[in-house]
Protein backbone atom coordinates (compact mmCIF):
# COMPACT_ATOMS: atom_id res chain seq x y z
CA UNK A 1 0.00 0.00 0.00
CA UNK A 2 2.15 2.15 0.63
CA UNK A 3 4.15 1.82 -2.61
CA UNK A 4 0.50 2.87 -4.42
CA UNK A 5 0.68 6.00 -2.29
CA UNK A 6 4.71 6.87 -3.75
CA UNK A 7 2.92 6.37 -7.59
CA UNK A 8 0.12 8.59 -6.57
CA UNK A 9 2.52 11.23 -5.04
CA UNK A 10 4.62 11.07 -7.87
CA UNK A 11 2.06 11.78 -10.41
CA UNK A 12 0.65 14.62 -8.41
CA UNK A 13 3.86 16.27 -8.32
CA UNK A 14 4.90 15.64 -11.59
CA UNK A 15 1.48 15.51 -13.56
CA UNK A 16 3.68 16.18 -17.20
CA UNK A 17 5.84 13.39 -17.23
CA UNK A 18 2.53 11.18 -16.94
CA UNK A 19 -0.22 12.89 -18.87
CA UNK A 20 0.75 11.83 -22.44
CA UNK A 21 1.26 8.19 -21.00
CA UNK A 22 -2.22 7.89 -19.39
CA UNK A 23 -4.08 8.90 -22.44
CA UNK A 24 -1.72 5.96 -24.23
CA UNK A 25 -2.20 3.55 -21.25
CA UNK A 26 -6.20 4.32 -22.12
CA UNK A 27 -5.91 3.87 -25.99
CA UNK A 28 -3.95 0.51 -25.14
CA UNK A 29 -6.80 -0.55 -23.05
CA UNK A 30 -9.45 0.20 -25.12
CA UNK A 31 -7.39 -2.07 -27.89
CA UNK A 32 -7.03 -5.03 -25.49
CA UNK A 33 -8.86 -7.97 -24.22
CA UNK A 34 -10.45 -6.27 -21.31
CA UNK A 35 -13.76 -5.97 -22.25
CA UNK A 36 -17.03 -6.22 -20.18
CA UNK A 37 -19.98 -6.40 -22.41
CA UNK A 38 -18.81 -4.73 -25.30
CA UNK A 39 -16.75 -1.92 -23.77
CA UNK A 40 -13.53 -1.33 -22.72
CA UNK A 41 -13.18 -2.34 -18.65
CA UNK A 42 -13.07 1.05 -16.40
CA UNK A 43 -10.05 0.58 -15.15
CA UNK A 44 -7.44 3.39 -12.79
CA UNK A 45 -3.64 4.34 -13.48
CA UNK A 46 -2.54 3.41 -10.49
CA UNK A 47 -2.81 -0.55 -10.07
CA UNK A 48 -3.30 -1.93 -6.67
CA UNK A 49 -0.17 -3.20 -5.44
CA UNK A 50 0.06 -6.51 -2.52
CA UNK A 51 3.49 -7.56 -0.71
CA UNK A 52 4.05 -11.43 -0.28
CA UNK A 53 2.84 -10.34 3.81
CA UNK A 54 -0.45 -10.18 2.57
CA UNK A 55 -0.60 -13.31 0.22
CA UNK A 56 0.31 -15.03 3.30
CA UNK A 57 -2.89 -13.06 4.89
CA UNK A 58 -5.17 -14.03 1.81
CA UNK A 59 -3.78 -17.66 2.07
CA UNK A 60 -5.09 -17.51 5.60
CA UNK A 61 -8.03 -16.04 4.84
CA UNK A 62 -9.06 -18.75 2.63
CA UNK A 63 -8.13 -21.83 4.65
CA UNK A 64 -10.66 -20.16 7.60
CA UNK A 65 -13.15 -19.52 5.62
CA UNK A 66 -12.99 -22.90 3.14
CA UNK A 67 -12.88 -24.75 6.77
CA UNK A 68 -16.48 -23.15 7.50
CA UNK A 69 -17.19 -23.51 3.55
CA UNK A 70 -16.65 -27.11 3.75
CA UNK A 71 -18.49 -27.57 7.62
CA UNK A 72 -21.56 -25.98 5.96
CA UNK A 73 -22.15 -27.76 2.94
CA UNK A 74 -21.65 -31.04 5.05
CA UNK A 75 -24.01 -29.97 7.26
CA UNK A 76 -26.06 -28.80 4.60
CA UNK A 77 -26.39 -32.60 3.32
CA UNK A 78 -26.69 -34.39 6.88
CA UNK A 79 -29.13 -31.87 8.80
CA UNK A 80 -32.80 -31.24 7.70
CA UNK A 81 -32.31 -28.74 10.02
CA UNK A 82 -29.80 -26.92 8.28
CA UNK A 83 -31.45 -27.43 5.17
CA UNK A 84 -34.45 -25.26 6.36
CA UNK A 85 -32.38 -22.27 6.69
CA UNK A 86 -31.29 -21.48 3.17
CA UNK A 87 -35.07 -22.72 1.66
CA UNK A 88 -34.09 -24.48 -1.10
CA UNK A 89 -37.01 -24.82 -3.90
CA UNK A 90 -37.06 -28.56 -3.78
CA UNK A 91 -35.91 -28.87 -7.40
CA UNK A 92 -32.78 -26.81 -6.29
CA UNK A 93 -32.08 -28.80 -3.54
CA UNK A 94 -32.10 -32.06 -5.62
CA UNK A 95 -29.60 -31.03 -7.92
CA UNK A 96 -27.34 -30.12 -4.37
CA UNK A 97 -27.50 -33.05 -3.06
CA UNK A 98 -26.13 -34.78 -6.29
CA UNK A 99 -22.43 -36.98 -5.45
CA UNK A 100 -19.46 -35.67 -7.00
CA UNK A 101 -16.91 -37.46 -7.09
CA UNK A 102 -13.78 -35.35 -6.65
CA UNK A 103 -12.47 -34.10 -3.25
CA UNK A 104 -13.27 -29.77 -3.10
CA UNK A 105 -16.42 -28.80 -2.33
CA UNK A 106 -16.10 -25.82 -4.17
CA UNK A 107 -13.41 -26.42 -6.92
CA UNK A 108 -13.33 -22.58 -8.42
CA UNK A 109 -14.42 -19.46 -6.64
CA UNK A 110 -13.30 -15.87 -6.37
CA UNK A 111 -14.13 -14.61 -2.44
CA UNK A 112 -14.46 -11.34 -2.16
CA UNK A 113 -13.13 -9.11 1.18
CA UNK A 114 -12.24 -5.76 2.26
CA UNK A 115 -8.69 -5.44 3.47
CA UNK A 116 -7.43 -3.31 6.06
CA UNK A 117 -3.93 -4.46 5.65
CA UNK A 118 -1.86 -6.25 8.51
CA UNK A 119 -3.61 -8.84 8.83
CA UNK A 120 -6.99 -7.43 9.42
CA UNK A 121 -10.18 -8.13 6.84
CA UNK A 122 -13.62 -8.93 6.44
CA UNK A 123 -15.41 -10.61 3.54
CA UNK A 124 -18.31 -9.04 1.44
CA UNK A 125 -18.98 -11.92 -0.36
CA UNK A 126 -18.70 -15.69 -2.09
CA UNK A 127 -18.59 -15.86 -6.22
CA UNK A 128 -18.75 -19.63 -6.48
CA UNK A 129 -21.00 -20.60 -9.41
CA UNK A 130 -19.52 -18.85 -12.67
CA UNK A 131 -17.00 -16.51 -10.78
CA UNK A 132 -15.02 -14.41 -13.92
CA UNK A 133 -13.08 -11.50 -14.10
CA UNK A 134 -9.31 -13.47 -14.60
CA UNK A 135 -9.18 -11.71 -18.47
CA UNK A 136 -9.88 -8.30 -17.03
CA UNK A 137 -6.97 -8.54 -14.19
CA UNK A 138 -4.85 -10.60 -17.19
CA UNK A 139 -5.17 -7.68 -19.67
CA UNK A 140 -4.91 -5.03 -17.00
CA UNK A 141 -1.90 -6.04 -15.89
CA UNK A 142 -0.35 -6.63 -19.39
CA UNK A 143 -1.06 -3.34 -20.04
CA UNK A 144 -0.46 -0.85 -17.44
CA UNK A 145 2.98 -3.26 -16.33
CA UNK A 146 4.21 -0.98 -19.24
CA UNK A 147 3.06 2.20 -18.07
CA UNK A 148 5.81 4.72 -17.18
CA UNK A 149 4.83 5.40 -13.62
CA UNK A 150 5.45 1.32 -13.55
CA UNK A 151 8.62 1.74 -15.10
CA UNK A 152 9.63 4.56 -12.86
CA UNK A 153 9.45 2.21 -9.80
CA UNK A 154 10.56 -1.08 -11.75
CA UNK A 155 14.62 -0.32 -10.48
CA UNK A 156 13.26 -0.29 -6.41
CA UNK A 157 10.64 -3.47 -6.90
CA UNK A 158 10.03 -6.72 -8.74
CA UNK A 159 6.09 -7.07 -9.64
CA UNK A 160 4.15 -10.07 -10.33
CA UNK A 161 0.81 -11.28 -11.31
CA UNK A 162 -0.91 -14.32 -10.56
CA UNK A 163 -1.74 -16.54 -13.61
CA UNK A 164 -4.79 -17.21 -13.92
CA UNK A 165 -5.93 -19.22 -16.99
CA UNK A 166 -3.32 -22.56 -17.31
CA UNK A 167 -3.36 -22.68 -13.24
CA UNK A 168 -6.88 -23.63 -13.61
CA UNK A 169 -6.18 -25.86 -16.63
CA UNK A 170 -3.95 -27.91 -14.14
CA UNK A 171 -6.47 -27.67 -11.34
CA UNK A 172 -9.07 -29.09 -13.40
CA UNK A 173 -6.25 -32.45 -14.16
CA UNK A 174 -6.11 -32.93 -10.38
CA UNK A 175 -9.48 -32.68 -10.15
CA UNK A 176 -11.20 -34.51 -13.06
CA UNK A 177 -7.96 -37.35 -11.96
CA UNK A 178 -9.21 -37.80 -8.77
CA UNK A 179 -13.36 -37.98 -10.24
CA UNK A 180 -11.88 -40.82 -12.75
CA UNK A 181 -9.87 -42.72 -9.68
CA UNK A 182 -12.54 -42.62 -7.35
CA UNK A 183 -15.20 -43.71 -10.10
CA UNK A 184 -12.40 -46.75 -10.43
CA UNK A 185 -12.04 -45.35 -14.58
CA UNK A 186 -8.49 -44.91 -15.75
CA UNK A 187 -7.56 -41.61 -16.98
CA UNK A 188 -8.00 -40.79 -20.50
CA UNK A 189 -4.74 -39.10 -22.44
CA UNK A 190 -5.06 -35.56 -23.12
CA UNK A 191 -5.49 -36.14 -26.78
CA UNK A 192 -9.22 -37.95 -26.31
CA UNK A 193 -10.22 -35.91 -23.26
CA UNK A 194 -13.34 -33.22 -24.22
CA UNK A 195 -13.63 -30.30 -22.25
CA UNK A 196 -17.35 -27.97 -22.20
CA UNK A 197 -17.12 -24.79 -21.08
CA UNK A 198 -20.72 -24.70 -20.27
CA UNK A 199 -23.12 -21.55 -19.99
CA UNK A 200 -25.66 -19.68 -21.79
CA UNK A 201 -23.95 -18.32 -24.87
CA UNK A 202 -26.52 -15.24 -24.16
CA UNK A 203 -25.50 -14.36 -20.51
CA UNK A 204 -21.32 -15.49 -20.59
CA UNK A 205 -18.43 -13.39 -21.03
CA UNK A 206 -17.19 -14.67 -24.20
CA UNK A 207 -13.77 -13.26 -24.57
CA UNK A 208 -12.93 -14.64 -21.39
CA UNK A 209 -14.17 -17.91 -22.09
CA UNK A 210 -12.09 -18.23 -25.88
CA UNK A 211 -9.14 -17.50 -23.49
CA UNK A 212 -9.97 -20.64 -21.05
CA UNK A 213 -10.42 -22.51 -24.34
CA UNK A 214 -7.18 -21.75 -25.66
CA UNK A 215 -5.17 -22.23 -22.42
CA UNK A 216 -6.81 -26.23 -22.04
CA UNK A 217 -6.48 -26.53 -26.17
CA UNK A 218 -2.26 -25.48 -25.57
CA UNK A 219 -1.95 -28.03 -23.27
CA UNK A 220 -3.28 -31.00 -25.25
CA UNK A 221 -6.91 -31.15 -24.60
CA UNK A 222 -9.88 -30.82 -26.79
CA UNK A 223 -12.43 -27.77 -25.40
CA UNK A 224 -15.36 -26.45 -26.82
CA UNK A 225 -17.61 -23.36 -25.43
CA UNK A 226 -21.49 -25.25 -25.15
CA UNK A 227 -24.89 -23.39 -24.06
CA UNK A 228 -26.74 -25.93 -21.82
CA UNK A 229 -29.66 -25.72 -24.38
CA UNK A 230 -27.39 -27.57 -26.62
CA UNK A 231 -26.27 -30.51 -24.60
CA UNK A 232 -27.94 -34.03 -25.37
CA UNK A 233 -27.60 -37.39 -23.26
CA UNK A 234 -27.38 -40.64 -24.06
CA UNK A 235 -27.16 -43.63 -21.52
CA UNK A 236 -26.66 -40.77 -19.04
CA UNK A 237 -23.49 -39.24 -20.15
CA UNK A 238 -23.78 -36.01 -21.99
CA UNK A 239 -22.98 -34.94 -25.39
CA UNK A 240 -22.45 -32.03 -27.54
CA UNK A 241 -21.84 -31.66 -31.50
CA UNK A 242 -21.92 -35.66 -31.38
CA UNK A 243 -19.10 -36.20 -29.14
CA UNK A 244 -18.68 -37.10 -25.58
CA UNK A 245 -18.48 -34.20 -23.22
CA UNK A 246 -15.68 -35.76 -20.68
CA UNK A 247 -15.63 -32.30 -18.17
CA UNK A 248 -17.90 -30.06 -17.67
CA UNK A 249 -16.54 -26.50 -16.46
CA UNK A 250 -19.25 -25.09 -14.60
CA UNK A 251 -19.66 -21.15 -15.97
CA UNK A 252 -23.35 -21.57 -15.62
CA UNK A 253 -24.77 -19.47 -12.71
CA UNK A 254 -27.55 -21.21 -10.66
CA UNK A 255 -29.75 -18.83 -10.74
CA UNK A 256 -29.53 -18.85 -14.52
CA UNK A 257 -29.48 -22.47 -14.19
CA UNK A 258 -32.96 -22.73 -12.05
CA UNK A 259 -34.59 -19.67 -13.83
CA UNK A 260 -34.51 -21.34 -16.62
CA UNK A 261 -34.59 -24.61 -16.01
CA UNK A 262 -37.09 -25.87 -18.35
CA UNK A 263 -35.00 -24.57 -21.27
CA UNK A 264 -32.36 -27.63 -20.51
CA UNK A 265 -33.98 -30.85 -19.84
CA UNK A 266 -30.90 -32.60 -21.11
CA UNK A 267 -28.59 -31.21 -19.37
CA UNK A 268 -30.39 -31.23 -15.97
CA UNK A 269 -30.74 -35.25 -17.09
CA UNK A 270 -26.87 -34.92 -17.22
CA UNK A 271 -26.61 -33.88 -14.17
CA UNK A 272 -28.92 -36.09 -11.97
CA UNK A 273 -27.24 -38.82 -14.51
CA UNK A 274 -23.68 -38.04 -12.64
CA UNK A 275 -21.20 -39.59 -15.57
CA UNK A 276 -20.05 -36.62 -16.44
CA UNK A 277 -17.15 -34.85 -14.30
CA UNK A 278 -19.04 -31.40 -13.49
CA UNK A 279 -16.93 -28.66 -12.36
CA UNK A 280 -17.91 -27.50 -9.44
CA UNK A 281 -21.18 -29.25 -8.40
CA UNK A 282 -24.59 -27.50 -7.51
CA UNK A 283 -23.62 -27.43 -4.08
CA UNK A 284 -21.45 -25.04 -4.68
CA UNK A 285 -24.76 -22.78 -4.56
CA UNK A 286 -24.82 -23.52 -0.72
CA UNK A 287 -22.32 -20.58 0.20
CA UNK A 288 -23.26 -18.74 -2.82
CA UNK A 289 -25.74 -17.60 -2.00
CA UNK A 290 -26.17 -14.60 0.00
CA UNK A 291 -28.00 -16.50 2.66
CA UNK A 292 -25.00 -18.32 3.62
CA UNK A 293 -24.31 -15.48 5.22
CA UNK A 294 -27.39 -15.14 7.61
CA UNK A 295 -27.03 -18.85 8.21
CA UNK A 296 -23.96 -18.57 9.84
CA UNK A 297 -25.08 -16.14 12.57
CA UNK A 298 -28.04 -18.31 13.18
CA UNK A 299 -28.07 -20.11 16.15
CA UNK A 300 -30.01 -23.56 14.70
CA UNK A 301 -26.57 -23.78 12.63
CA UNK A 302 -24.19 -22.38 15.22
CA UNK A 303 -24.21 -25.75 17.37
CA UNK A 304 -22.40 -27.80 14.99
CA UNK A 305 -19.72 -25.46 15.12
CA UNK A 306 -16.30 -25.74 16.57
CA UNK A 307 -15.36 -22.70 18.56
CA UNK A 308 -12.63 -21.44 16.68
CA UNK A 309 -15.07 -21.49 13.10
CA UNK A 310 -17.52 -19.38 15.68
CA UNK A 311 -14.67 -17.30 16.47
CA UNK A 312 -13.52 -16.94 12.72
CA UNK A 313 -16.80 -15.61 11.81
CA UNK A 314 -17.22 -13.71 14.57
CA UNK A 315 -13.71 -11.42 13.28
CA UNK A 316 -13.58 -11.93 9.62
CA UNK A 317 -17.84 -12.10 8.64
CA UNK A 318 -20.48 -8.98 9.44
CA UNK A 319 -23.35 -9.80 11.04
CA UNK A 320 -25.91 -11.12 8.95
CA UNK A 321 -30.15 -11.37 8.93
CA UNK A 322 -33.04 -11.42 7.27
CA UNK A 323 -34.71 -8.41 6.22
CA UNK A 324 -38.14 -8.78 7.88
CA UNK A 325 -40.69 -6.25 8.03
CA UNK A 326 -41.27 -6.75 12.39
CA UNK A 327 -37.75 -6.09 12.70
CA UNK A 328 -36.56 -2.83 10.39
CA UNK A 329 -36.80 -0.10 13.07
CA UNK A 330 -33.08 -0.72 14.35
CA UNK A 331 -31.68 -0.78 10.59
CA UNK A 332 -33.86 2.64 9.85
CA UNK A 333 -32.47 4.56 13.36
CA UNK A 334 -28.38 3.35 12.32
CA UNK A 335 -29.16 3.20 8.25
CA UNK A 336 -25.55 4.15 7.46
CA UNK A 337 -24.08 1.12 8.92
CA UNK A 338 -26.17 -1.31 7.40
CA UNK A 339 -26.72 -2.17 3.78
CA UNK A 340 -29.06 -5.16 1.84
CA UNK A 341 -28.73 -7.50 -1.16
CA UNK A 342 -31.35 -9.77 -2.82
CA UNK A 343 -30.37 -13.54 -1.87
CA UNK A 344 -30.00 -14.68 -5.14
CA UNK A 345 -28.56 -12.45 -7.46
CA UNK A 346 -24.98 -11.46 -8.87
CA UNK A 347 -22.99 -8.26 -9.93
CA UNK A 348 -24.14 -6.24 -6.98
CA UNK A 349 -27.87 -6.05 -8.92
CA UNK A 350 -30.34 -4.74 -6.69
CA UNK A 351 -27.62 -4.38 -3.53
CA UNK A 352 -28.32 -0.98 -1.83
CA UNK A 353 -26.95 0.92 1.07
CA UNK A 354 -28.15 2.72 3.72
CA UNK A 355 -25.71 5.42 3.59
CA UNK A 356 -27.13 6.55 0.02
CA UNK A 357 -30.32 6.82 0.99
CA UNK A 358 -32.54 9.55 3.28
CA UNK A 359 -33.52 8.02 5.84
CA UNK A 360 -38.22 8.29 4.96
CA UNK A 361 -36.43 6.66 1.45
CA UNK A 362 -34.24 4.40 2.90
CA UNK A 363 -37.35 3.31 5.47
CA UNK A 364 -39.54 2.99 2.31
CA UNK A 365 -37.10 0.60 0.90
CA UNK A 366 -37.03 -1.38 3.62
CA UNK A 367 -40.56 -2.04 3.67
CA UNK A 368 -40.70 -2.94 0.44
CA UNK A 369 -37.40 -5.54 0.03
CA UNK A 370 -38.61 -6.79 3.38
CA UNK A 371 -41.79 -8.27 0.86
CA UNK A 372 -38.93 -9.80 -1.03
CA UNK A 373 -36.22 -12.07 -0.36
CA UNK A 374 -33.20 -10.13 1.05
CA UNK A 375 -30.96 -9.91 3.86
CA UNK A 376 -29.76 -6.64 5.98
CA UNK A 377 -26.04 -6.95 6.60
CA UNK A 378 -23.70 -4.58 8.91
CA UNK A 379 -21.51 -2.66 6.58
CA UNK A 380 -17.99 -3.30 6.88
CA UNK A 381 -15.16 -1.14 7.51
CA UNK A 382 -14.03 0.94 4.36
CA UNK A 383 -10.95 -0.05 2.47
CA UNK A 384 -9.95 2.67 1.41
CA UNK A 385 -6.95 3.16 -0.77
CA UNK A 386 -5.76 6.72 -2.88
CA UNK A 387 -5.76 6.59 -6.71
CA UNK A 388 -5.66 9.25 -9.46
CA UNK A 389 -8.15 10.19 -11.97
CA UNK A 390 -7.71 12.49 -15.12
CA UNK A 391 -9.86 16.03 -15.78
CA UNK A 392 -9.26 17.65 -19.24
CA UNK A 393 -9.75 20.96 -17.36
CA UNK A 394 -7.64 20.10 -13.93
CA UNK A 395 -5.15 17.20 -14.85
CA UNK A 396 -4.70 14.60 -12.46
CA UNK A 397 -6.41 14.67 -9.11
CA UNK A 398 -6.34 12.74 -5.85
CA UNK A 399 -9.43 10.65 -4.98
CA UNK A 400 -10.08 7.69 -2.03
CA UNK A 401 -11.49 4.73 -3.19
CA UNK A 402 -13.57 2.32 -1.45
CA UNK A 403 -11.85 -1.02 -2.39
CA UNK A 404 -13.11 -4.93 -2.99
CA UNK A 405 -9.95 -7.47 -2.93
CA UNK A 406 -11.44 -10.86 -4.91
CA UNK A 407 -9.45 -13.71 -4.13
CA UNK A 408 -9.45 -16.52 -6.34
CA UNK A 409 -9.56 -20.14 -5.46
CA UNK A 410 -8.61 -23.05 -7.73
CA UNK A 411 -9.54 -26.50 -5.94
CA UNK A 412 -9.87 -24.72 -2.49
CA UNK A 413 -6.57 -22.68 -2.79
CA UNK A 414 -5.33 -19.37 -3.37
CA UNK A 415 -4.62 -18.79 -6.89
CA UNK A 416 -4.55 -14.63 -7.75
CA UNK A 417 -6.21 -11.61 -7.07
CA UNK A 418 -9.24 -9.47 -8.72
CA UNK A 419 -9.58 -5.80 -7.44
CA UNK A 420 -12.27 -3.51 -7.87
CA UNK A 421 -12.70 0.17 -6.56
CA UNK A 422 -15.55 2.94 -6.52
CA UNK A 423 -16.22 6.23 -5.16
CA UNK A 424 -19.72 5.06 -4.24
CA UNK A 425 -21.14 2.55 -1.16
CA UNK A 426 -21.47 -0.35 -3.70
CA UNK A 427 -18.75 -1.11 -5.76
CA UNK A 428 -19.45 -2.66 -8.90
CA UNK A 429 -19.18 -2.08 -12.71
CA UNK A 430 -23.19 -0.94 -11.92
CA UNK A 431 -21.93 1.61 -9.49
CA UNK A 432 -19.73 3.64 -11.53
CA UNK A 433 -16.73 1.18 -10.28
CA UNK A 434 -12.96 0.70 -11.62
CA UNK A 435 -10.77 -2.11 -12.10
CA UNK A 436 -7.28 -2.28 -10.57
CA UNK A 437 -4.24 -4.25 -12.56
CA UNK A 438 -2.86 -6.07 -9.50
CA UNK A 439 1.09 -6.89 -8.63
CA UNK A 440 2.72 -8.52 -5.77
CA UNK A 441 6.06 -6.53 -5.61
CA UNK A 442 9.27 -7.36 -4.05
CA UNK A 443 11.97 -4.69 -2.89
CA UNK A 444 14.79 -5.60 -4.99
Amino acid sequence: MQIEKKMTEAILNNPERYQEDFKNINEAVAKSKAIYKGEPVPHLYVPKIYTHSDVVTFEKALEGMMDVVNRTIELYLAEESVRELFGFDPKLDALIRLPHFYDAKVPMGRFDIFYYGNGEYKFCELNTDGSSAMNEQKELAQVLKQSQIMKDFDSSYSFETHELFHSWVHAVEDIYAQDQKNRGLKLKDKADTSIAIVDFIDKGSSIEFDVFAEAFKSEGYHCIIVDPRDIKVSDGQMYANGKVIDVVYRRLVTKDLMDRYDEIPEFIEGLFAGKTCVIGSIKTQVVHTKRFFEVLYHPTFRKYLSQDQIDFIESHVPYTKALMANDIQQYIDQKDNYIIKPVDYYASKGVCAGSDYTEASWKTLLEEKSQEDFIVQRYAPLSLVDNVLYDQGEGFLKHSFRTITGLFVYNEKFAGLYVRGGLNAIISGLHSGYTFATFVAKEK
